[in-house]
């Protein structure tokens, strides 16, 4: 799934559309819009005021206080083609044509994500949590989550609730490198490993946007474009292959229901 590195820099990459004008839209599946405030032909006409993101979503201000807002699922991608050139890619569900000389597509074969056309973004993001790379995530931020709570570090950082638009790729990698086992208690980490979990973070997330996100098959940049962060990763799906720090196999155990990646050397 693709995870704020990815929707940063899928944001980043279509910055040049601000501006644009949308002349035209062409939904061929329905069921792909999860929220509908409006009808979706008064797109039509509206233009691109800015592109932002919310945790794993992406958003497109429009004018007049409407938003379109993407969700990329599974494995959703969203990016932008010439306009006028034919879409040969399957499993495209819209194409977004604007006035600046090219179209946006949104992809997905399996379906998870979906479009909300939206004209308040309260209920949407309302029950999220806070940004990672914001000014408001501080380690005293993470040690309050983290106060009391049974619950392991892994699933704390993976709740969208409290911290959003970190996934199973980021919350191993960040847990490497700030050397807690992802098995432990949030509430048992001491107030040096909060702080070494804190830089972690916000360090992975920061070093996977340069490199323009973490392509293993489905993620492609604004684009259309695979990431390079894949070729960086420390633990992440390096099941056997030796730790970067001590040597030893790295080891797989699942927590949550989700694989989870780490050296039982090095983390603790």
């Amino acid at each position: 799934m693709p995870e704020l590195p990815e929707i940063e820099t899928i944001k980043n990459s279509l910055a040049g559309i601000v501006g644009a004008r949308i002349t035209g839209t062409d939904f061929r599946r329905q069921d792909i819009i999860k929220r509908e405030d409006f009808a979706p032909e008064l797109l039509a006409g509206m233009a691109v005021r800015s592109i932002g993101r919310r945790g794993k979503f992406l958003i497109i201000y429009l004018e007049k206080g409407y938003y379109l807002v993407v969700h990329l699922g599974m494995s959703g991608r969203f990016y932008r083609l010439p306009a006028g050139q034919d879409i040969e890619a399957p499993h495209v569900h819209l194409a977004i044509h604007l006035d600046n000389g090219c179209q946006l597509v949104y992809q997905d074969p399996r379906r998870f994500g979906g479009i909300r056309l939206c004209r308040d973004l309260q209920p949407v993001f309302a029950r999220m949590g806070v940004e990672p790379l914001s000014n408001q995530f501080t380690a005293r931020c993470l040690a309050e989550l983290c106060q009391g709570r049974k619950v392991t570090i892994k699933n704390l950082l993976l709740n969208q609730c409290l911290i959003s638009g970190i996934g199973n790729i980021y919350a191993d990698e960040a847990l490497f490198q700030a050397r807690v086992r992802g098995t432990r208690p949030a509430g048992s980490l001491t107030e040096s490993e909060i702080k070494r979990l804190h830089r972690a973070v916000r360090k992975v997330l920061r070093q996977s946007i340069e490199e323009q996100g973490t392509t293993f098959r489905d993620y492609r940049d604004g684009w259309n474009q695979e990431g390079n962060f894949q070729n960086f990763l420390n633990v992440y799906g390096q099941t056997g292959q030796a730790c970067p720090v001590c040597g030893r196999a790295i080891e797989k155990e699942i927590i949550g229901g989700r694989s989870s990646h780490y050296c039982a050397h090095c983390q603790k």
